[in-house]
């Protein structure tokens, strides 16, 4: 995956997680795991993906994760999706 690949990538499920809504995905394990880990594991197999060369992309990475893991933590999909919007 490139960078310009893994940007797309990271809008399409921001696009995805809206749609779904929030209220949603913090309340319906199946409905979150089914887009976080669709989101997550695909950034957490580049490994040039670094915070020293993309902080940003890795700040997405950290959070794509972080909602992997709880999926019910709001203000984590909240930052999730402000950090997708600055790529």
């Amino acid at each position: 995956m490139t960078y310009e690949q893994a940007v797309e990538h990271c809008k399409y499920w921001a696009d995805q997680i809206r749609h779904d809504g929030l209220d949603l995905l913090t309340t319906d394990y199946g409905a979150a795991i089914g887009v976080s880990d669709q989101l997550a594991y695909p950034l957490e197999m580049q490994t040039w993906i670094n915070s020293q060369e993309y902080p940003l992309l890795y700040k997405v990475c950290v959070y794509a994760v972080t909602v992997d893991n709880d999926h019910t933590d709001r203000a984590s999909w909240e930052k999730l999706l402000e950090l997708i919007d600055k790529l």
